[in-house]
């Protein structure tokens, strides 16, 4: 038995080593353990893989996007544009922009939309559109992203303010008129009259008239004098209609004590539009201004860079544009000339509101929704990247445009660096009792009569504007194609 006990565990003890030796390699059990004592026993790469490096917006560092970008170079130029490209780039390095520019950027745009080419359509575009109504139509059919999400981002300036706290009720209504927010708008506008100080001085003009009979009388003293009183470019005759005109319904509805309600009317295309008595008295002035002369002859024949230069060459005293002026013409300015600028008031009251048209400017950006999820986050980036104060002044001093940002102002040394042109309004505004208005709408028009009644008004301007054409009669034909549109496309 003792001899038979030990050949036994003489074999349990070769079997076991045996067993030992084979378990090497491949063969090695799940549960052996991968180091010795002395060593860590750290995961593998693929049994925990690292996590990705994140920027601060919890967007990726390591995926690279090239963000394609269609900008409407206008009078404002692109420098402000070329900035903000370098400043996220230096930010966000894996972020690239593929970047067409030009003044005529409808015409890309539109023959891309048309194509429905999701992968050949830009991420993010200014809206430029030929034809009335695009707009709508792209939010209708579902192919703009909405920025409704930005409104609570704080801003990335680190101030802890939101977007929504630092923009205008106008702008953020503006942006909200589509039922969601197709656009951020980034800058303001204002429009009216622009003149030459200068000119004024030495020809002792009123550079500041209170009431309708002296804005006349400057009219006619300057008439006198050989020039044209007011110009305009007709071949873009909205420019005397939208920028100087359009705004007068407004003074007069403040005058006669309806101005609110006319207000919501003409916000919700309520009851008449373009036969209100507000409206039709505006258009009885310009007709009257036509008869007696005041503005060039020739003027279907002006774009608004000749119609600008006539001011800048004396040949007329006040050009109908917006605050972009000073900027569009700077190469062009003489030395010594300093715009001016002024808008009509209506009544004889020296202390009556007047209205300054102002809106939203052309810079803010569209998204096209059909684009990966990954390049629309970072196009909404870079949207709000334009928030930042050094964009934000450069969209004034060298674009020549009112900043989005209502804190702009909280640093004087901002405000000195605005450009002539915006300085003249805020002198104009603190010598009146102005009120900004703009002509935005709660919804928009889409119906193909709403592009024939603005087609009939568009060819009216000129004909009124030379003294032609009476428009009362042409404002009642436009106005049942409004109307039927307005029943159309209400909401």
């Amino acid at each position: 038995m003792k001899r038979f006990s030990v050949l036994l565990l003489s074999v349990v003890m070769c079997f076991a080593l045996l067993t030992a030796c084979g378990s090497n390699g491949n063969n090695k059990p799940s549960s052996s353990p991968s180091a010795t004592p002395n060593e860590s026993a750290a995961p593998t790469d693929s049994a925990n893989p690292a996590e990705p490096e994140v920027y601060e917006n919890g967007l990726p560092k390591d995926e690279k996007v090239t963000l394609k970008v269609g900008l409407w170079e206008s009078g404002s130029g692109r420098v402000w544009m070329d900035l903000a490209m370098a400043e996220f780039t230096k930010k966000y390095p894996n972020v690239t922009f593929d970047l067409t520019s030009t003044p005529t950027l409808e015409t890309i745009l539109e023959p891309k939309i048309a194509a429905g080419n999701d992968e050949d359509m830009f991420d993010l575009f200014m809206p430029r559109f030929t034809a009335a109504g695009s707009m709508e139509r792209l939010v209708e059919a579902g192919k703009l992203e909405s920025q409704d999400d930005l409104w609570d981002r704080q801003l990335p300036d680190g101030s802890g303010k939101t977007l929504r706290s630092v923009i205008s009720d106008d702008f953020y209504d503006t942006a909200l008129s589509l039922g969601m927010t197709a656009r951020v708008p980034v800058v303001g506008y204002t429009s009216g009259l622009f003149f030459d100080q200068k000119l004024f001085d030495e020809k002792g003009w009123n550079k500041s008239p209170n009431t309708w009979d002296e804005f006349v009388a400057l009219l006619e003293q300057i008439k006198a004098d050989g020039i044209i009183p007011i110009t305009f470019p007709g071949v873009y005759a909205g420019y005397l209609t939208d920028y100087v005109f359009n705004v007068l319904q407004f003074d007069l509805a403040k005058a006669n004590g309806s101005f609110d309600t006319y207000l919501k009317n003409f916000r919700n295309f309520d009851g008449p539009q373009l036969t209100t008595e507000e409206n039709k008295e505006a258009w009885s002035r310009m007709y009257d201004f036509g008869k007696k002369g005041y503005f060039p002859s020739g003027v279907a024949a002006l774009n608004h860079t000749q119609s600008q230069m006539q001011v800048m060459q004396h040949k007329a005293a006040m050009v109908a544009t917006g605050d972009w002026v000073g900027n569009e013409m700077k190469e062009s300015t003489p030395e010594g000339f300093t715009w001016g600028f002024m808008s009509i008031p209506v009544t004889n009251d020296p202390n009556q509101t007047v209205f300054v048209n102002a809106g939203v400017g052309d810079v803010s950006f569209v998204i096209w929704k059909n684009k990966p999820d990954l390049t629309k986050k970072w196009a909404k980036e870079f949207i709000m990247s334009l928030y930042n104060f050094e964009i934000q002044e450069s969209l004034a001093v060298d674009a020549g445009s009112y900043p989005g940002r209502l804190d702009y102002g909280d640093d004087p040394a901002r405000i000195e660096k605005l450009q002539p042109t915006q300085k003249a309004v805020m002198e104009y505004s603190t010598k009146h009792n102005v009120e900004y208005i703009s002509y935005r709408r709660n919804f928009g028009l889409s119906s193909p009569e709403d592009g024939q009644s603005q087609k009939m008004i568009s060819e009216l301007i000129t004909a009124v504007a030379t003294g032609k054409k009476d428009p009362l009669p042409v404002l009642e034909e436009a106005e049942k194609l409004k109307q039927a549109a307005i029943a159309k496309d209400r909401p």
